[in-house]
């Protein structure tokens, strides 16, 4: 008997479709990444004071905004199907449109 209820809550622990998501833990640690990328380059930019670090900065503190917009999507974004949808498209796009400025811009 002991064996078979062990059986069932091993099984329990391992299907991943309820409780726990490997999404929203893979999602964790890219925004983990994230902002400890935002620390480094702000750190760069305290240094050097140049603009490109500081362009790279804004845009992995977007990225991370934009993964913690994901996580709490259904509450946020209540109001309408497109809404989430809409605003992560806009700031991917300012995301990239940082990373190209910090590779164009000048000294």
């Amino acid at each position: 008997m002991e064996t078979a209820a062990f059986h069932c809550l091993l099984l329990r622990a391992l299907d991943v479709d309820t409780g726990f998501e490997t999404e929203d833990l893979l999602e964790a640690f890219i925004a983990a990444f994230a902002l400890i990328l935002l620390g480094l380059t702000l750190s760069a930019y305290k240094k050097t004071g140049l603009k490109r670090p500081l362009l790279v900065s804004a845009a992995f503190a977007l990225f991370a905004v934009e993964v913690g917009i994901l996580q709490l999507d259904d509450i946020v974004f209540a109001v309408g199907y497109q809404t989430d949808e809409i605003v992560i498209a806009a700031m991917e796009f300012a995301i990239l449109l940082l990373f190209f400025l910090a590779v164009v811009v000048r000294e």
